[in-house]
């Protein structure tokens, strides 16, 4: 589960592969003949893609497995790099070639120099990189030699029921209503939305991420009072990640006709008896279908039209349904979308406690401290308002001893390590990975990649799309490097992760509602994206131990006023991604520091005291993002017009820089050529 990331690296490999074996590869595979294994590494990475499906489900319960996962992530991201170096080093060789042609003029002698020296550079450089692909190719072999031995099951596509621990026990409508707390105004509004309205069935809609308590919610206005006596006729169907018609039909028969013989496994037939037999009872009906996922129109339309038809002999019945997706509640042309939200620090408190001293008289409830209510009263403020991790941490105390020793021993490891907790993998993760398990692999990649981020921070949208940009998890659909094309993806899965629940605390900018400038992540979202990259995030602020900085790829320093030997951990492999750094001094960012950085994609060093940028930056080949932003950096070396790659160049609040790079040098004039692409941000 933690590895799901990989089936979107192993695609864009694969597409990567193709385009160079069709158009980049000529003179290489002519000269060198490495193409046996490209087409070798396209064939092998194409047959574990298939496989990784069942991989990353098995990975879950399988350490054999999770370590073979954990290594064909790794050689992913090691072919990644080669590409990149590859593309990048030719392209930088194409224009070194333009500007020597067009300085030499007409000088023929000059021109077969020129000529010489650069088919002579081109071949060294083609001869590195096919050396590196037939190292990369023998090591797949064994990778491949290791797949064999698990018999992983291949799949063609993605199958959201397959996995076992993504289904969740079904649910049904009872419910103690006196173990629900701080839902009374929802389930009022939704009660009197239901009561309410146009005689037609109509669809309403709760809305809200997964494990905030939409099926609780449900349950609740189910069983009021009210509904019970408006709506004669009631059926709850539990729908979950896969919409299966028939399977959907036959339920809502069973439930009316209390009877499930003889039922047809043809929709049209099941259709039928439903608008039959409540069209007999011509009597009001509530329809609860918990738990909807899918988003296509054409699988809902049939019971739309069914249920539509029924307006003249049931008027006033609805549909109540349950999702974690806005465009679910749209598709299903919902009037009413009621969000859950997460329940206040006292209601946490309240709903941990009927739990936690369940069982428990109420002298006995009474007669515990008020030091033990008050460490009760922490670990419910760290559940942040959700009410499942409430519930799985009023289970947990449950199983202690009611003594302040016992609870403090909690709320201690509660710091920093929830997300470790073996409760929180076996009773809130699986309902966090349903979720997860619902996105397409570049938008797991770009939801995963945020675990970079601490707790509790304020994510630029802007700066986080542009990110996922230079990380490469925007590839646009014609394979080119359009930055507006690219932009427009990422808002779009940023869209699609926000309409999931997965983002939160937004704020919007004030002239267009619509447009979402600042997003944070709920702590245990967050909890989870850390669960999924724990061997590629690595927060200095949160972590301690160094033992435990394995295949890292992602790292974030933020203000801890500790040491530390920067250069040490930046060539643990030597492969950094991203390196995002605040508030350090000119002593703990040395030339080591960027000698080891040769990988990186992302440099972030927001608030550093760093007066100038050493000029081997301009070796780092892959780097696509700068991040100067309130930085005391006073002038940028030339070196930086070498960055073919960059992307985004950010020198917002840089009050000290008084220097660019020297606009007669080489590099600049290619710097200007592609500044069209490059965003820089100065304030």
């Amino acid at each position: 589960m933690a590895d799901a990331v990989i089936s979107s690296v192993v695609t864009s490999l694969v597409d990567q592969l193709f385009i160079i074996i069709k158009d980049q590869a000529q003179e290489l595979r002519a000269a060198l003949g490495v193409e046996n294994e490209i087409q070798s590494l396209s064939s092998k990475l194409d047959k574990i893609r298939a496989v990784l499906d069942d991989a990353e489900r098995r990975s879950f319960k399988e350490k054999g497995v999770k370590l073979w996962v954990e290594e064909i992530k790794n050689f992913s991201y090691d072919v990644e790099d080669v590409l990149d170096e590859w593309s990048t080093k030719s392209r930088r060789q194409q224009i070194e070639r333009s500007s020597q042609v067009a300085a030499a003029g007409s000088c023929c002698s000059f021109l077969l120099a020129v000529f010489s020296c650069f088919h002579f550079e081109r071949v060294v450089m083609h001869r590195d990189i096919a050396n590196k692909i037939k190292e990369l190719d023998s090591r797949l072999d064994r990778i491949t030699k290791d797949k064999d031995v698990y018999n992983f099951v291949a799949v063609t596509h993605t199958t959201h029921s397959s996995g076992q621990e993504s289904k969740r026990v079904p649910s049904t409508s009872f419910v103690d209503a006196s173990e629900i707390q701080g839902r009374e105004s929802d389930a009022s509004a939704l009660i009197s939305k239901l009561l309410q309205g146009p005689p037609s069935p109509v669809v309403i809609s709760i809305v809200g991420a997964g494990g905030i308590g939409k099926t609780t919610l449900a349950q609740l206005v189910y069983g009021d009072n009210q509904i019970e006596a408006h709506f004669p006729e009631r059926v709850w169907v539990c729908v979950s990640d896969t919409f299966d018609e028939i399977k959907i039909a036959k339920a809502i028969v069973e439930s009316i006709t209390k009877s499930s013989a003889n039922l047809s496994d043809r929709l049209q037939v099941l259709l039928e008896k439903i608008q039959s037999t409540l069209s007999h009872k011509r009597t009001r009906f509530l329809l609860v279908l918990d738990d909807v996922w899918i988003e296509n129109y054409a699988k809902w339309e049939p019971f739309n039209n069914c249920l539509k038809g029924l307006g003249k002999n049931c008027p006033g019945s609805r549909i109540l349904v349950t999702s974690r997706k806005k465009n679910v509640a749209r598709m299903m042309r919902s009037v009413y979308e009621h969000p859950v939200e997460l329940i206040s620090d006292p209601d946490a408190w309240s709903l941990l406690s009927k739990i936690a001293f369940s069982g428990r008289s109420n002298r006995e409830e009474d007669a515990y401290s008020e030091k033990l209510k008050e460490i009760g009263k922490q670990i419910a403020q760290k559940c942040k308002g959700l009410p499942l991790a409430v519930k799985v941490m009023g289970s947990l105390l449950r199983s202690k001893d009611t003594t302040e020793e016992e609870w403090q021993y909690v709320l201690s490891n509660l710091d920093d390590k929830f997300w470790k907790m073996e409760k929180m993998e076996t009773d809130i993760f699986p309902h966090l990975y349903l979720s997860y398990h619902d996105l397409t692999p570049q938008m797991k990649r770009c939801f995963s990649y945020c675990a970079v981020f601490p707790k509790d921070y304020q994510i630029n949208v802007n700066s986080l799309i542009r990110i996922w940009m230079a990380q490469g998890y925007l590839p646009t659909t014609n394979g080119s490097s359009d930055h507006n094309q690219m932009e427009q993806k990422g808002r779009e899965v940023f869209g699609n992760l926000a309409m999931r629940s997965l983002f939160q605390d937004f704020t919007k900018d004030d002239e267009d509602s619509n447009i979402i400038i600042f997003c944070k992540m709920h702590d245990i979202v967050h909890d989870f994206a850390e669960f999924l990259t724990k061997n590629e995030c690595y927060s200095i602020s949160q972590h301690e131990d160094k033992k435990k900085i394995e295949n890292l790829r992602h790292i974030s320093w933020q203000k801890t006023g500790r040491l530390m030997d920067l250069a040490s951990i930046c060539d643990v492999h030597g492969k950094l991604r991203s390196f995002f750094a605040e508030d350090l001094s000119p002593e703990q960012l040395t030339l080591n520091v960027f000698n080891g950085l040769k990988f990186v994609r992302v440099l972030r060093l927001q608030d550093c005291k760093l007066q100038k940028l050493p000029k081997e930056i301009g070796n780092l080949l892959h780097l696509r993002y700068i991040d100067l932003g309130r930085s005391d950096v006073h002038e940028l070396p030339d070196s930086i017009c070498s960055l073919d790659n960059l992307q985004t160049l950010n020198l917002n609040h840089c009050y000290h820089l008084s220097r660019l790079p020297d606009s007669k040098s080489l590099w600049m004039r290619v710097f200007l050529d592609f500044l069209k692409g490059l965003e820089i941000c100065v304030t």
